[in-house]
C-alpha cells in the first residue's frame, strides 16, 4: 500500500465512464462463470461470502471487487447551506 492507495487494485475497470455498481458486475460474472458457486471458486472465494453479497448482508470487499476488476472509492460532497 503506497499512500493509503492499494497498489494491487486496478485505478478503474476498463473503459469505465463512470462509476460502476459492483453488485450488478457480480451478477453478471456468476452469470457467465455458470453459478456462484463457480465464480467463488474461480475467484478463490468462500461461496457463502459470495452468497452474503449478493443478499446484501455484507459490502462487496477487497476479495470480490479485485476478482470483478473494480476498486471501492468514496467521495465526499458540500452540505448545501441550509438557513437557521
Amino acid at each position: 500500500m503506497v499512500d493509503g492507495v492499494s497498489e494491487e487494485a486496478p485505478a478503474w475497470p476498463a473503459e469505465s465512464e463512470g462509476p460502476v455498481d459492483a453488485l450488478a458486475a457480480l451478477e453478471e460474472a456468476i452469470h457467465t462463470a455458470g453459478s456462484a458457486a463457480a465464480w467463488a471458486a474461480a475467484a478463490g472465494i468462500s461461496p457463502a461470502y459470495v452468497s452474503d453479497v449478493r443478499l446484501r448482508r455484507r459490502a462487496p470487499g477487497a476479495a470480490v471487487l479485485r476478482a470483478l476488476g473494480l476498486q471501492r472509492i468514496v467521495s465526499y460532497a458540500p452540505i448545501a447551506e441550509v438557513s437557521r
